[in-house]
């Protein structure tokens, strides 16, 4: 008798949630409009597309490892809320330093994630952990380059630079402990973050150079692309019985 009452609120209404799949479409569609903005120099357009980015990543991993676990105690959601934060305060160089503490809060999440992964295997970096020891060589080089260009900010920075560096090493600390699709999720994405936040440094503190911000941006959106997708990945896999670390 009503039949459109019926398909509305009768009990074959279709779900009106949006699907990953749609949730991923439309994080491509802003983030190669953030892209887009900055290759053409639209800046006053970049405070619409930017702050989208993290959320709709968000999204995506929310809807895709729905069930999993409680949202509020997820160290990746976390991690993206920061690292969201951060985005906005960086739009205003004013901000810089707040941004600066959110990103540094948001890898402290990703340290987090990363040291609680759980697998009845060893990490190839357990076995051979000397061999971390070319993250730290990244770390001093880079110190190196912009120290003497830090002014007031070389504490900051060297905090910063560390807790990066931590975050890199716990990623590839899951190298053989994981399975090697997950680990090269998080390998991959903690690397662009490092080549993303180095390029930043180095564009501000050094030697600004051009197109910087579409490097920084690309590496930037790739990088939260693979944690995420490592993530995923990872909440859906059955879980071991033991935890080694």
């Amino acid at each position: 008798m009503f039949p459109v009452r019926e398909r509305f609120f009768g009990r074959t209404q279709p779900s009106m949630r949006p699907k990953p799949n749609q949730l991923f479409f439309l994080f491509s569609i802003v983030s190669i409009a953030e892209i887009s903005l900055l290759a053409n120099e639209l800046e006053q357009y970049r405070s619409i597309t930017k702050p989208l980015i993290i959320p709709l990543l968000a999204s995506v991993y929310l809807t895709m490892t729905k069930g999993k676990g409680k949202w509020h105690q997820d160290a990746i959601v976390w991690g993206l809320f920061f690292s969201w934060l951060g985005d906005i305060l960086l739009q205003k160089d004013s901000l810089f330093v707040p941004g600066l503490l959110s990103f540094l809060t948001a890898h402290v999440f990703y340290i987090s994630f990363f040291s609680r992964t759980i697998s009845k295997e060893t990490s190839f970096f357990k076995l051979r952990p000397v061999m971390l020891i070319a993250v730290l060589a990244y770390l001093v080089e880079l110190m190196h380059l912009m120290w003497p260009f830090l002014g007031a900010m070389k504490w900051p920075v060297l905090i910063y630079g560390v807790t990066i560096s931590v975050m890199l090493s716990a990623a590839f600390w899951q190298y053989q402990k994981l399975d090697d699709k997950t680990a090269l999720f998080f390998i991959v994405g903690a690397t662009f973050f490092v080549a993303s936040d180095s390029i930043l440094a180095l564009n501000r503190f050094r030697n600004p150079f051009e197109h910087a911000g579409i490097l920084i941006m690309s590496t930037y959106i790739l990088a939260q692309l693979f944690i995420v997708l490592g993530a995923i990945r990872y909440r859906n896999l059955p879980e071991p019985e033991a935890e080694t670390l």
